[in-house]
């Protein structure tokens, strides 16, 4: 897990789907009369408010399936619970449910004032947490300009007096690179 407010614990629900538990994140209103004229035949609430972890690829043993209308984009499991209890998330029940990024951007950023600071499109949700920014395609690095510090590609040629202080480890939100020194400007050529 990265950290340096990258992730965020985010709550979900867990909806039973014809058998199948699925996960929708927890406090946004749900219209099931969707869910039935997609095809579901029973709709249950079968827990609310929890939180969720990654599937260890231990426990991916033995096969599991999915609603044939809402394919599994990850399996997750509810930590600290025995037996183990796996669930699902899938971006096309969000979908078909309406609940898009901005829609999660808005319900959570009333209650927390970091979400205020980025753009929703720099939201996503993987291993059960709120993720936000993206993260460089190369590594970055924190230079020295002489006068402040930047980040920037570990591949830009610099020139004197800039010197590489370290290797950093974040993500770009906003135009800016969010890591454990707080928010650098990135070093534009």
């Amino acid at each position: 897990m990265l950290s340096y407010g990258r992730e965020l614990d985010i709550p979900f629900d867990m909806l039973e789907l014809d058998k199948y538990t699925y996960l929708v994140p927890h406090g946004i209103p749900i219209k099931t009369e969707v869910l039935v004229k997609a095809g579901v035949d029973k709709i249950s609430l079968v827990n609310r408010n929890i939180t969720v972890a990654p599937l260890e690829r231990d426990s991916a043993v033995v096969p599991f399936d999915s609603h044939p209308l809402f394919p599994t984009d990850e399996f997750l499991l509810l930590p600290n619970v025995t037996p183990i209890v796996i669930t699902r998330l899938s971006w096309k029940l969000l979908q078909v449910l309406e609940i898009t990024m901005e829609t999660i951007y808005e319900f959570y950023s009333k209650s927390n004032q970091k979400l205020l600071e980025i753009d929703p499109s720099q939201l996503s949700i993987s291993k059960g947490k709120l993720c936000i920014g993206e993260t460089s395609s190369e590594p970055m690095v924190i230079v020295w300009t002489g006068a402040s510090f930047v980040v920037a590609p570990s591949s830009i040629k610099l020139v004197p007096p800039e010197e590489v202080v370290e290797e950093a480890v974040g993500s770009i939100t906003g135009g800016k690179f969010r890591c454990k020194y707080g928010m650098l400007d990135i070093m534009q050529r």
